[in-house]
């Protein structure tokens, strides 16, 4: 068993932080973390999934009752959830399928988390336009700006589509999607072959901070999380500055960092003590 703990945490591929962790475990504790592993069967495929999310992507897809079907009962935040649970509880050669040149599974996520983050800033518009009597000179510019960025929001008639596609699909909450997203994002960075190809995925970032401005304190904490551990590799700290730059743009602030920031100012509505 002495022999046969190094190799096979070693083919977990872990980041030092929780290599170093499970190094500091008994013997008892390594090999029932090593037996775990080895019970562990995949329930389905990187290709199920992907092909799941590729379906939601596809604009034609509401309109096809073999694409419909194929999809099934199940919404695509339960599809997140399964996809995560695989991504954190499979074994690493799954991971390495999911991400592979042929599955090319981190494009697809965050292809279909820039989707959802398109939704959502559309919605939180709207939300915002229904809640005052008359839209003020400023906000019609914002929003017309908005609408026109091009990190992927959606002219009305572009979300009134996007919106029925969801329906027909039988898709989720755009904003219980994105916190999924982010788990998903989360249980890929959390080995070193993963980390390496999210660091090295500028859209990835982008989408990732992107994600601060969901209205649940959970997904913010894990946004943060997420960015936090990018920071500590090198070269992390401009990769963050970078996509504090594009967050900038898309959400129209008047300086880099400004809604991060106004969080922290407003503990009121942004309890700290939760991170």
């Amino acid at each position: 068993m002495r022999a046969a703990s190094p190799a096979a945490f070693a083919s977990m591929d872990l980041p030092p932080d929780k290599a170093k962790l499970l190094r500091n475990y008994d013997l008892e504790k390594k090999w029932e973390i090593i037996c775990d592993q080895d019970m562990v069967q995949a329930k389905d495929s990187p290709a199920h999934y992907l092909n799941k999310l590729r379906t939601y992507l596809d604009p034609k897809a509401s309109r096809s009752h073999r694409k419909r079907k194929m999809v099934g009962d199940s919404t695509s935040t339960q599809v997140l959830r399964d996809l995560e649970i695989s991504l954190r509880t499979n074994h690493i050669e799954w991971v390495r399928e999911f991400l592979n040149d042929q599955n090319q599974g981190l494009d697809v996520l965050i292809d279909y988390l820039s989707f959802r983050l398109s939704m959502m800033r559309h919605e939180q518009r709207i939300a915002l336009a229904r809640s005052q009597s008359t839209l003020t000179a400023t906000w019609r510019r914002r929003a017309r700006s908005a609408d026109s960025d091009g990190e992927g929001a959606a002219s009305p008639a572009v979300a009134r589509r996007r919106t029925r596609h969801a329906a027909r699909l039988n898709m989720g909450a755009s904003t219980d999607d994105i916190h999924v997203c982010i788990m998903c994002m989360r249980a890929i960075m959390n080995n070193k072959y993963g980390f390496n190809m999210v660091i090295q995925h500028r859209e990835a970032i982008n989408s990732i901070a992107l994600s601060l401005v969901h209205h649940s304190l959970r997904t913010k904490a894990l946004v943060l999380e997420l960015l936090a551990a990018i920071c500590l590799v090198k070269g992390g700290h401009q990769i963050i500055l970078c996509a504090f730059d594009n967050f900038k743009e898309v959400v129209q602030e008047p300086r880099r960092f400004h809604t991060l920031m106004d969080y922290f100012m407003n503990y009121d509505n942004f309890h700290i003590e939760f991170m």
